[in-house]
């Protein structure tokens, strides 16, 4: 696949709709594969609220992202100190899964940040794919488990 096909532009409140929407698509496909739970995701990941804050948060560069001229998803990069990096959020849409966006924007994106030392990257323990994608595609190791409030847990990578 030619990854020049792929391009990133910073996200606008016009693209909050449409994000909304694919992340609800991708967090549910996501919880519903791995549960009995239909519907679930973050907080705000299904109003509008979570790719709002996440744009609007200064600390944070978020991003839409563009394959063959129409959004597909998105992500947001947060710095906890000048080398370490957070991915606060990737998502694409479930449509694309064989055309391996996932593997290529984050090639990207460590391109994008090359003196990120450390990266890190939480994700709901239940996710398996999301657990191999980390691992597997991406290199990370993992690091911690985390008990949420609700009593969820997630796996910090």
């Amino acid at each position: 696949m030619n990854k020049s096909i792929i391009t990133y532009l910073k996200i606008h409140p016009c693209d909050y709709k449409i994000l909304t929407k694919i992340m609800t698509v991708a967090f549910n496909e996501d919880t519903s594969l791995h549960t009995d739970i239909k519907e679930d995701g973050p907080t705000g990941y299904n109003d509008g609220s979570l790719i709002k804050k996440l744009n609007e948060n200064s600390e944070f560069n978020s991003y839409k992202i563009i394959y063959e001229d129409e959004i597909v998803g998105a992500y947001s990069v947060s710095t906890e100190d000048k080398n370490k990096y957070i991915l606060e959020i990737l998502f694409i849409d479930p449509k694309y899964r064989k055309k391996h966006l996932g593997s290529i924007v984050w090639k990207d994106i460590e391109k994008k940040y090359i003196n990120a030392e450390k990266w890190i990257v939480e994700t709901p323990a239940y996710s398996k794919r999301n657990y191999y994608f980390y691992i597997e595609k991406c290199g990370f190791k993992f690091k911690r488990k985390n008990i949420c409030k609700n009593g969820a847990e997630s796996f910090v990578f």
